[in-house]
């Protein structure tokens, strides 16, 4: 016995006291809704509706199990809306995970934007500095920032990419002169590293001929970009750090950039869910907004070392392979 349809059944029946009128309504045949009613019934183990050649009405059990029925079918129906419209409408709370060195004032500000375009979505973000396993940590979507993402089922999308560029403080110049490229294998080199995209060596050709195969003069590797650019403000060293980290302090010349011109690896930004298949409205939503709005915010950052260059020319540049 479907109980459900025959909850339905035996509901409309209660309403209309008529059996030939439910069985029209629903489409079916009149035997059918009899039937549906007398399993009810047997199930239960007691009469629900006292039925004569002229009426149908229900008995006093029949009308105490009719009012549980309304509400439990009413329930149903709200639930199932709601579930088959998740895929279509932003609503409910969106889980967030993302490591700490992403970004912060430009992914926060994100967020901020997202929320005023989908005020039906509440989003919790925790930061951990680690990937998150999305299923038994009960997140949502993670972002991260890796050279690569290790296997897993989850499915990825390339939100951007964060240009990596060599930075040192004035008074460290001061005392520690750089000339060419290839004197850095005489300096302390700095750069962060996580624990899912720990850092590689110092890239040889950023040392210049000279530094292959031989060790540089010192490392400094720490796991949070503020640790590092804090370090960094301090003197302590030349380090290769992501342009949005440390834009607005070479601006402000507390840092200086070293050899423009000279490329290094970038780092890519990725936004991780666990399914292709039904993605809730919230998660699709967000992902996109990732794509368009922290993807500019990113770029900004480099055309704002790049006077006269537009952002859409950086995104051209750094995108062209991927479009």
């Amino acid at each position: 016995m479907d109980r459900i349809f025959s909850m339905r059944v035996f509901s409309r029946v209660a309403e209309t006291g008529n059996f030939s009128a439910v069985a029209k309504h629903m489409d079916c045949s009149a035997g059918n809704i009899s039937r549906a009613v007398v399993s009810l019934e047997e199930h239960l183990h007691t009469r629900l509706l006292q039925r004569t050649t002229r009426s149908v009405s229900l008995t006093e059990c029949g009308e105490r199990y009719y009012h549980r029925c309304k509400k439990i079918l009413a329930d149903l129906d709200a639930a199932e809306a709601e579930a088959s419209n998740a895929h279509t409408l932003p609503r409910g709370r969106l889980r967030v995970h993302a490591v700490p060195d992403i970004g912060l004032k430009q992914l926060t500000s994100t967020i901020v934007e997202y929320r005023e375009a989908f005020p039906a979505v509440s989003v919790d973000l925790k930061l951990l500095p680690r990937m998150a396993n999305l299923i038994e940590d009960d997140f949502d979507v993670s972002i991260v920032s890796a050279s690569s993402l290790p296997d897993s089922r989850n499915i990825s999308k390339l939100i951007g990419q964060c240009e990596r560029i060599l930075v040192a403080a004035p008074e460290y110049l001061a005392r520690h002169p750089i000339a060419a490229a290839k004197d850095l294998a005489n300096h302390t080199l700095m750069q962060v590293s996580s624990s899912f995209d720990p850092a590689s060596e110092w890239p040889a050709e950023t040392a210049g001929d000279a530094a292959a195969g031989t060790e540089p003069a010192g490392h400094f590797i720490v796991n949070n970009m503020q640790a590092l650019r804090i370090a960094l403000l301090e003197g302590a060293g030349v380090g290769a750090v992501p342009t949005y980290s440390v834009a607005d302090d070479i601006k402000e010349g507390k840092l200086v950039q070293l050899f423009p011109d000279y490329p290094l690896e970038a780092v890519n930004v990725f936004a991780v869910y666990p399914s292709r298949q039904y993605v809730d409205a919230k998660v699709k939503t967000f992902v996109e907004f990732l794509t368009t709005c922290l993807r500019q915010k990113l770029d900004l950052q480099v055309a704002r070392l790049q006077p006269g260059r537009p952002v859409e020319a950086v995104t051209r540049q750094h995108y062209a392979a991927l479009q």
